[in-house]
C-alpha cells in the first residue's frame, strides 16, 4: 500500500463464546456471517488486519488482536501500545441477568469517563443483524473500507 499511515493497534476481548470472532469476521466483510455461522473457539490470540481509507485520504490498517475468552487473566499483558479497545459482551438469555450486566457496564463506563482523559465510547453492534456495524467501523477506522 502506498501512502500508508501507521497501523492502529486494537485489542478485542470478551468472555468465552461472546462473539468476538464473529464480530471481527463481520468487520472484515467475510462471507456467510449469519445465524448459521459457528466459528471454532479462539485458543490464544488471532490478529485481523482491516484496511481503510482515513479522513485524510490515506490508506489505514487496523490491526485487531483478539484474545481468547479463556485467557481473561492475561488480558492486561496485551494492553501496551493499544490505541482502541473492543469489549464484546453477548446478549444474555435471561432478562434479569441482561439488565444486571448492562447496569454494571453502565456503572463501569461512568467511572471510566470520569477517570480517563479520553472517555470510552459505548457502542452496540450485532454481526448477525448488521445493527451498529457501520457505527463501529466509523469509530474504529473513522473511514470507509477499501480492498487490500
Amino acid at each position: 500500500m502506498d501512502d500508508l499511515e501507521k497501523k492502529i493497534p486494537v485489542l478485542c476481548v470478551g468472555p468465552k463464546g461472546s462473539g468476538k470472532t464473529t464480530l471481527l469476521k463481520k468487520l472484515q466483510e467475510a462471507e456467510g456471517i449469519d445465524y448459521t455461522y459457528s466459528p471454532v473457539p479462539t485458543i490464544g490470540t488471532n490478529i485481523y488486519d482491516i484496511n481503510y481509507v482515513n479522513k485524510q485520504g490515506k490508506k489505514q490498517v487496523l490491526s485487531i488482536r483478539e484474545i481468547g475468552g479463556e485467557m481473561v487473566t492475561l488480558w492486561n499483558n496485551y494492553l501496551e501500545g493499544v490505541e482502541k479497545f473492543i469489549l464484546v459482551l453477548s446478549k444474555m438469555d435471561a432478562a434479569y441477568r441482561q439488565m444486571r450486566n448492562e447496569a454494571l457496564l453502565m456503572l463501569q463506563h461512568s467511572r471510566l469517563c470520569s477517570e480517563l482523559a479520553n472517555a470510552p465510547a459505548l457502542l452496540e453492534a450485532s454481526p448477525l443483524t448488521n445493527i451498529g456495524i457501520d457505527a463501529l467501523r466509523a469509530f474504529l477506522g473513522d473511514a470507509r473500507k477499501v480492498d487490500a
